[in-house]
């Protein structure tokens, strides 16, 4: 049993601990198909992410001339002076309660990526990043945060083609649309890779919002860890077809009780969707309050919700 599973198991509720247990030492029984599968999936999504050199000659400029500008300059210099003083601790997950007195919520270097420490980190409300190609963990001083109960929002009423919503149906596709889609200095190969682990794991989700012909025109990808959920990553080749799916799923974890909806993914839908803004101790204080809570494993849209809402009446609180 993985540490990952270790760790959500121990902040289930009681009662469906013990059921859990033995679903758990059933996977462990299996033989060596299932794992030999996720490491050919781990291949090729390597592969799919690693991209022309070209394309990763034109990233790392990108992160080079964003912050040697005189606007960041000063900053990067700050995180840098703080990773070598750092760069010979013990490996353990860094805490937020530094990161007030660093630069842009910087927290420190992430020792691995491996999803036990991930889901550690996000516990505490840290996130990976890139960071001039070292992965390093943040903790910014503000949140950008939703109730999934303060849907729906975001809906123009404008025409979308979206007609069919789904959940962890596609996730390696939405992976490689978003990281070819971004020119987000903070990405990196490594960590979109690490986000497919967590998705191997049961703890990172994807949504796809489709046209009548299947065809993919908005989604994005999350992590959850306890009641809440933190977008990743975003693609949208439909700006209304993203609103309309982020609403279904915000539905769909107001009936799995989540607490709370996170937004890191740097884009313009926490514009759109009117985010509320959360201080790093209060977002620290509502993951720890919500630890017991979630949902592990891959994800189901609910079929009433698979139609994309198209007015803001579509879906009552509970329906």
């Amino acid at each position: 049993m993985t540490n990952p599973r270790l760790f959500e198991l121990a902040r289930m509720p009681l009662n469906v601990r013990a059921a859990r247990i033995a679903e758990l030492f059933a996977e462990g029984n299996e033989e060596g198909p299932a794992a030999l599968g996720r490491a050919k999936r781990r291949a090729a999504r390597r592969e799919a992410l690693r991209g022309t050199p070209l394309a990763d000659l034109r990233r790392r400029f990108r992160s080079l001339r964003h912050w040697l500008s005189p606007r960041h300059f000063v900053e990067a210099a700050l995180v840098l002076a703080c990773m070598a003083r750092d760069w010979a601790t013990d490996g353990a997950t860094p805490s937020t309660k530094a990161c007030g007195q660093r630069p842009l919520g910087f927290c420190g270097r992430a020792a691995s990526l491996a999803p036990d420490y991930l889901i550690e980190a996000y516990s505490r409300g840290l996130s990976p990043r890139n960071f001039l190609g070292v992965p390093t963990l943040w903790s910014p001083a503000t949140h950008a945060v939703l109730r999934p109960w303060d849907f729906p929002r975001g809906i123009s009423g404008a025409d979308s083609a979206a007609v069919h919503i789904s959940l962890d149906q596609s996730f390696d596709q939405i992976l490689l649309a978003s990281a070819r889609a971004s020119r987000d200095v903070w990405r990196h190969p490594v960590l979109d890779l690490a986000l497919g682990d967590l998705y191997d794991a049961g703890f990172a989700h994807s949504l796809e919002v489709r046209d009548a012909d299947g065809d993919l025109l908005a989604g994005l990808i999350g992590v959850a860890v306890g009641g809440v959920f933190t977008i990743e990553r975003l693609f949208a080749r439909d700006e209304e077809a993203l609103a309309r799916g982020v609403n279904n799923l915000a539905f769909q974890l107001q009936r799995w009780n989540f607490a709370l909806i996170a937004i890191k993914a740097p884009s313009e839908l926490a514009l759109r969707l009117r985010c509320a803004t959360m201080t790093r101790a209060a977002y620290a204080a509502e993951l720890a309050s919500n630890g017991c809570g979630g949902r592990h494993g891959r994800w189901r849209m609910s079929d009433d919700l698979r139609r994309p809402a198209s007015l803001l009446g579509d879906y009552a609180m509970g329906a």
